[in-house]
């Protein structure tokens, strides 16, 4: 037991003792691991040890992949142990139009992670598992590089590696306080002294509520039974000369995998998920295990029995029901907690061994400020006050019922919802507004429109492009308004506002009042953590407006570098609305509704006013992401309703219609507008996302001499805009692969249909020597192939004439 640590490490399961092991591979070993019971004696020990290639996330998949060769490489080579990895393989079977454009997909962005996905044949899958029958399988996807493993088998050697590296263990010593000191400092308390640390890590597992409600957080997490069998050995498998791969289904909704010489099957029961310790956790279980419960999951054992029938020629030996925890989208949580210094997050992962390497990027992220990989899915600041205790056990109860249900790239399930919506959602609704989610915020997507009430869940193009169309040409010829309520807001005020956002900028600030800039925050290691629209209010005062999944991030990123600084940030984004109203009649829409002189010369493109309409004060700013002369007006949420039914009132004559996020997606990237989240991550800085004239190098921002190296050395990536040469009806939803001549050269970050030029785009990242005009490239889509070449301007008003109209 440690006195004094730089980082203290609470939980010792798979995820925990991975942290550490990694901290101190980097060099951090003045390290402290606390657990209350032995290593992995929470839920890793009883985890089937499932790590699959086939995950629908791409940084998670980067995160199995590195799992998997942690496991299978690196641990070997360090303990000089032979291998305990099982590289046995798996298929994924599909039987549906929706799962086989999702298998597809991920068909398309295997390349990216990289890892080995093959879709086979059914004769092909037959000969890699005999025992099965694939009669009514539609679509096969064989990963012949993935398995299983035994938990202990890899966690043991991770901390006995991290103790010769000079970390501390400290076992059967539980956590009883944590303790915010006024040096900066955690003091944690526990059954056998205290420690004073920097650096706290919550990695407890299905304690991590408890541990969270130390410092007054609430997590996320929910914890649920999970059951698997393990039967006695059948003749079959003891005749095979090759172990049967991992084999899952969304028929009977589980995984088959061979345990010696009998079946290891466990089923993700699609109703009747049991939820388990909802009024908090008793802290002397440990190492424990619930009665079977076979009745619940018969249904999903008699459908595997029906595609493994050996399965039903077996006794049951073992019944594993043991508790598993999940979050509301079944993501990790993972990086630093909003509103606190240094305290930290690594848990609530339904499947923490398949994500051993996670305390690869977990390291990186609390040594250097950044990680190598796109962290935004799993950042636990992705959930805010919002997210209440109700909401996370109805979402955590979906998340394990739909594990292995397909979803649609378009689709945004229906259970918990709404928990944050604009002034405007009932009256949009009304108007047949579809609805999708951002950081709990519910965004309009798409309108109905008399021929057209529903999309299809799916990975090509829908019933809703049609409608889509239509809002794009009202935009392009008359009008369009959309609800824009969905964006994080902050004020910056204070006598040091400037200096402290000139800190964090990349671009000039805006150098008069009523003015706007538009700027990247930049890491210590230069990668992108947000962007912002900033406005000049007044020389102390300046509004931004930034993404909504950002809110909380953005929000910490600037609480954690104000120190020294007079300043003052608040959020406003639960109290200001907004709408932008665009098309080249907005000016005549918003002036029959305003004294205010909106004309050009008064109200030049790129600036802000405060004008009065009907009798309301609004902050207009005179900018649209649609590409279109354009205002967006910001006011408080009371004030959106009446404002937006005048501005109906009086658009009506001029052709105005509502539009929603497909519509502004297809718009933006006419325009060869960027997105954070898509172009904008914190892989890749503003050199590489090709924003030069949005940098400021004359400056000491942070990342800075990072980005300054960039611009002198370039770099081995840069973002090209892509418009494609062929008519399948199919668009990019980013992370698929991109060839040159068969030659895998780039990933793709997003794209859409252009409605107002006819043709399809995407971003991607390619080899800088291939962002030349007219470079023919193939992309990878849900739908096979297609064929693209590359623009370097956009292909809708290169010129902004449209826009400073």
């Amino acid at each position: 037991m440690l006195e004094h640590a730089r980082v203290v490490i609470i939980g010792g399961g798979s995820l925990g003792v991975s942290l550490l092991y990694h901290l101190s591979k980097e060099g951090w070993t003045d390290t402290l691991l606390l657990e209350k019971g032995e290593l992995t004696s929470g839920s890793t020990w009883h985890a089937a040890g499932l790590c699959s290639n086939f995950i629908g996330n791409h940084t998670v998949a980067k995160i199995h992949n590195a799992s998997i060769e942690l496991y299978d490489k690196i641990l070997p080579a360090e303990t000089g142990d032979p291998s305990t990895f099982h590289k046995c393989g798996s298929l994924r079977i599909g039987y549906s139009e929706l799962e086989e454009q999702w298998f597809r997909n991920l068909e398309a962005r295997a390349p990216n992670v990289p890892c080995e996905f093959h879709i086979v044949s059914k004769a092909e899958a037959q000969a890699i598992n005999p025992l099965m029958n694939f009669d009514k399988a539609r679509i096969i996807v064989s990963t012949p590089n993935d398995g299983h493993v035994d938990p202990t088998s890899v966690v043991m050697p991770m901390s006995q590696l991290a103790r010769a590296n000079g970390a501390t263990i400290s076992r059967f010593n539980r956590v009883l306080e944590i303790n915010a000191l006024a040096s900066g400092e955690w003091e944690v308390v526990t059954e056998k002294g205290t420690v004073r640390a920097e650096h706290v890590v919550n990695a407890a597992g299905c304690f991590a509520v408890e541990v969270g409600a130390m410092v007054g957080v609430q997590l996320p997490i929910v914890n649920l039974e999970h059951q698997y069998l393990v039967t006695d050995a059948h003749p079959a498998i003891e005749k095979l000369e090759k172990e049967l791969p991992v084999c899952r289904d969304s028929y009977s909704n589980a995984y088959i995998r061979q345990e010696g010489k009998g079946f290891l099957v466990g089923p993700y029961e699609t109703w009747g998920a049991k939820p388990w310790a909802l009024n908090g956790m008793d802290w002397s279980f440990d190492r424990e295990l619930f009665d079977g419960d076979l009745e619940r999951i018969m249904p999903f054992l008699e459908r595997t029995m029906e595609l493994t029938p050996a399965f039903s020629e077996v006794g049951v030996r073992t019944i594993v029901n043991g508790p598993i925890t999940h979050t509301p989208d079944d993501n990790v949580l993972a990086g630093p907690v909003a509103g606190l210094r240094n305290f930290w997050n690594l848990c609530g992962s339904s499947i923490g061994i398949a994500q051993g390497a996670l305390g690869k990027f977990m390291a990186q992220w609390m040594i250097y400020g950044e990680t190598e990989l796109n962290m935004v899915s799993l950042d636990t600041r992705r959930f805010g006050d919002w997210a209440d205790r109700e909401y996370c056990i109805t979402k955590g109860i979906e998340s394990y019922e739909v594990m292995y249900t397909a979803m649609g790239a378009n689709e945004s399930r229906p259970i918990g919802r709404a928990r944050r919506t604009s002034a405007l959602y009932a009256m949009l609704a009304e108007k047949g507004a579809h609805y999708g989610t951002a950081q709990g915020y519910e965004k309009p997507t798409w309108f109905s429109t008399d021929a057209i009430r529903h999309e299809s869940p799916g990975w090509a193009r829908s019933e809703a492009h049609a409608a889509v169309a239509e809002e794009c040409r009202a935009v392009q010829n008359a009008a369009g308004i959309i609800d824009i309520s969905g964006a994080a807001r902050f004020a910056v005020r204070g006598k040091d506002a400037a200096k402290f956002l000139d800190r964090l900028s990349c671009n000039k600030l805006p150098g008069k009042d009523g003015r706007l800039s538009l700027t990247l925050f930049h890491g210590p290691n230069g990668g992108i953590m947000t962007e912002q629209s900033i406005t000049r209010i007044s020389e102390d005062h300046y509004f931004l407006v930034g993404p909504i999944a950002g809110e909380q991030r953005d929000l910490h990123w600037m609480q954690q570098h104000a120190d020294g600084f007079d300043v003052q940030i608040d959020n406003f984004t639960d109290f200001v609305g907004g709408v932008l109203i665009t098309g080249p009649r907005s000016r005549d829409i918003l002036q029959a509704l305003t004294n205010n002189d909106l004309s050009s010369a008064a109200f030049p493109w790129l600036s802000q006013q405060t004008i009065t309409v009907d009798s309301a004060e609004v902050c207009a700013i005179r900018v649209s992401y649609a590409g279109e002369l354009g205002y967006e007006l910001h006011m408080p949420n009371y004030q959106l309703p009446s404002i937006y039914e005048s501005l109906w009132r009086v658009g009506r004559e001029h052709g105005l219609r509502d539009f929603g996020g497909y519509a502004f997606n297809s718009l933006r990237m006419e325009k060869m507008y960027r997105a954070w989240g898509n172009e904008f991550t914190e892989e890749i800085s503003a050199v590489e996302a090709g924003m030069q004239r949005f940098i400021d190098t004359g400056r000491d921002f942070i990342g800075a001499s990072v980005v300054r190296q960039r611009l002198e050395e370039g770099g081995n990536i840069q973002l090209a805009y892509l418009a494609f040469d062929d008519e399948l009806p199919c668009d990019c939803f980013g992370n698929e692969a991109v060839l040159q001549a068969g030659r895998h050269v780039g990933i793709t970050t997003g794209g859409a249909y252009g409605h107002r030029v006819g043709r399809s785009l995407a971003f991607a990242y390619l080899e800088p020597e291939l962002v030349q005009q007219g470079q023919a490239l193939e992309v990878m889509t849900s739908l096979g192939v297609r064929r693209a070449h590359v623009e370097l301007d956009a292909v809708y008003d290169p010129d902004n004439s449209r826009l400073r109209g």
